[in-house]
């Protein structure tokens, strides 16, 4: 596959480090590369896990990874920035205080369960996320999980969906991608731009090829956006990169199988 780099493109990574390659940072940058796009990371928390589960999680002190975005914004600016595993309140906190100082479009991915059932981030991190952060989002990107602890109630219906969107909005994001999940046999997104809500489906795939997804699906989005595509644009093929990378994955490790990340995107849409 002929990929057309995109030299202007760079994308930031804040987030923790999965040391088996399917999640995390080392998710991003592989989708980044994918892409065409630059990729940089600051590493927020340090995960000993493999598909199987997560056995420690350490996170670092916030100077350490305020160092890591200073050194690296200040001789590289990046075209966007996309926020991951943060860990706790007090980084939370610190990157939101940073990001008064970002001059580039920021992704949220609101990591706070992995995908073996680890909590990645507590409750007093929740809600640092939900009254600090948020104002600084772009575009963020819920599971149905990590929206119902954001607005505090249960997405049970049509109307309670558009209310989570609306109140997520509230919290300052300016789009809202939210990964409902299967419905009717569909993968379910839908994308909220503060005047109105469209659904971005696809078929459901009965794979366990499922470690990684929401990481790759913003960092999709995050590389997209860097590249100059709309975010209507952007999250269309964001939903389709992912949906490729599971059907592409070929059974690695005892658990969650890692996505495949040399199938994101095709070679129509990367060149």
């Amino acid at each position: 596959m002929k990929i057309n780099l995109f030299p202007k493109a760079v994308a930031l990574t804040i987030a923790g480090s999965d040391p088996s390659g399917g999640a995390g940072l080392q998710a991003d940058l592989k989708t980044f590369q994918q892409l065409g796009v630059y990729g940089m990371s600051a590493i927020t928390l340090i995960t000993v896990q493999n598909t199987l589960a997560v056995e420690e999680i350490v996170v670092l002190d916030p100077r350490l990874t305020l160092a890591q975005i200073d050194a690296v914004v200040s001789d590289i600016p990046p075209s966007v920035g996309k926020l991951g595993a943060l860990g706790n309140a007090g980084m939370v906190s610190a990157i939101a205080e940073r990001a008064k100082q970002f001059t580039f479009p920021l992704i949220i991915d609101p990591v706070m369960i992995s995908k073996h059932g680890q909590a990645l981030i507590d409750d007093d991190g929740v809600e640092a996320i939900r009254s600090e952060l948020l104002k600084f989002a772009y575009v963020v990107t819920p599971n149905r999980f990590e929206a119902e602890k954001l607005v505090g109630f249960e997405l049970n219906s049509d109307d309670a969906v558009a209310k989570a969107i609306h109140d997520i909005h509230l919290m300052g994001a300016q789009h809202v991608l939210l990964k409902l999940g299967e419905e009717n046999g569909m993968s379910v997104h839908i994308l909220g731009n503060r005047e109105q809500n469209f659904a971005i489906s696809v078929p459901r795939l009965e794979s366990n090829n499922i470690h990684g997804t929401g990481c790759a699906l913003s960092a999709s989005l995050a590389a997209r956006i860097a590249r100059g595509e709309s975010i209507d644009k952007a999250a269309n093929a964001a939903v389709g990169d992912v949906w490729k990378a599971i059907h592409s994955g070929h059974g690695l490790g005892a658990g969650s199988h890692p996505i495949e990340f040399r199938m994101v995107g095709t070679d129509d849409e990367i060149g």
